[in-house]
């Protein structure tokens, strides 16, 4: 979701840039009183509308971003955690070449205790479900 949105924002933001420029073209090729020109004038009342809207969205938008750095931060504990594990566990392969693990293993099987792991009561409570998540994944 947080890609979604990154991208959204930035194709909101390029969107803003073209009506930019847009505008400053035509009032560049505008030839005599610019207020007469029925073109123009549109073009700078619809570019408004536009423009408003973009810039509620990419509003909205970075918002959801930052919430979601916020809980992201909450769980950090967790994913130092989890990079720990598989540098020692890719390390294993210095042992024996038996045990070659890719990332790409590592994060399913991560996701999956992740999953499967138990769930607080209360949904609410992060220092809970924080502490089940090491528990269950160490």
């Amino acid at each position: 979701k947080n890609d979604e949105l990154i991208l959204q924002i930035a194709a909101d933001q390029q969107k803003l840039a073209d009506i930019e420029k847009q505008i400053l073209r035509m009032l560049s090729e505008a030839k005599g009183n610019i207020l007469d020109n029925e073109t123009l004038i549109n073009t700078l009342a619809q570019s408004k509308v536009t423009s408003t809207a973009v810039k509620e969205r990419v509003s909205e938008a970075e918002k959801v971003v930052a919430t979601i750095n916020i809980t992201r931060e909450k769980y950090r504990i967790v994913a130092t955690r989890a990079s720990i594990l598989y540098f020692i566990i890719a390390d294993l392969s210095l042992v024996d070449p038996m045990y070659q693990y890719s990332l790409v293993y590592f994060v399913q099987l991560y996701r999956m205790r992740i999953n499967k792991s138990e769930k607080p009561k209360d949904p609410e409570d992060l220092k809970t479900r924080l502490d089940i998540l090491l528990k269950d994944i160490t």
